[in-house]
């Protein structure tokens, strides 16, 4: 079975508690002296075994580090962690999921070896937030704060939802080139400087 590490708990000693998120289900598998072995790490994917347990939970066994070549690469690696702490927090209490999640991993994964890591990440946001019906559309042209009209130009909170500079604070883009980003998932029109303003705000949650 394949899966991507998207959280790891200390428990007694050296053993771990892992959430592994798989095609079908994120699965909360439980690992002896699992602190010792440097293949469970947040973000890696890996090949493994699951040993059903009566009394606790099931143990992940036969561990295989399914890597790829990027995670030397430690900026494209440290982005690719933070945005997989960011996804457990948004996923951390489902058990049954849609295969979406784990095939845009597969796909951002990929995606990697030769994109900018932050246009990367970000274009994955925007896939989730049409998945889960969370985008942006031209019709919705107000405030979620003050429910007035917006203007040429926006500010973004968390979840990208739009808003005035002086409800919401932050930086100010601008709203056609934000909602053409959100309808295509799609970066390639957003400049540097877009981008990594995107990435802060990204940073407050999914």
């Amino acid at each position: 079975m394949q899966g991507y590490i998207l959280h790891i708990q200390k428990t007694r000693g050296e053993d771990l508690i892992v959430k592994v998120l798989t095609p079908l289900y994120l699965k909360t598998l439980y690992r002896f002296y699992g602190a010792r072995h440097s293949i469970i790490n947040i973000g890696r994917k890996i090949d493994f075994e699951e040993e059903p347990s009566i009394t606790f939970l099931p143990k992940l066994k036969h561990i295989l580090h399914l890597g790829h070549k990027w995670e030397s690469d430690n900026t494209r690696y440290y982005i690719w962690q933070h945005f997989i702490k960011l996804l457990y927090r948004h996923l951390f209490d489902v058990h049954e999921i849609d295969e979406f999640y784990f095939q845009l991993l597969e796909e951002g994964a990929q995606n990697l070896h030769v994109q900018n890591p932050k246009r990367v990440v970000l274009e994955m946001y925007a896939k989730i937030l049409a998945f889960e019906g969370r985008a942006y559309h031209r019709e919705e042209s107000l405030c979620f704060i003050c429910e007035e009209a917006l203007g040429e130009s926006i500010a973004l909170s968390r979840g990208f939802l739009f808003g005035h500079s002086a409800c919401v604070g932050g930086h100010i883009f601008k709203k056609d080139s934000i909602v053409q980003f959100l309808q295509s998932a799609s970066s390639i029109m957003l400049d540097d400087w877009e981008v990594n303003e995107l990435w802060e705000v990204l940073g407050l949650g999914l």
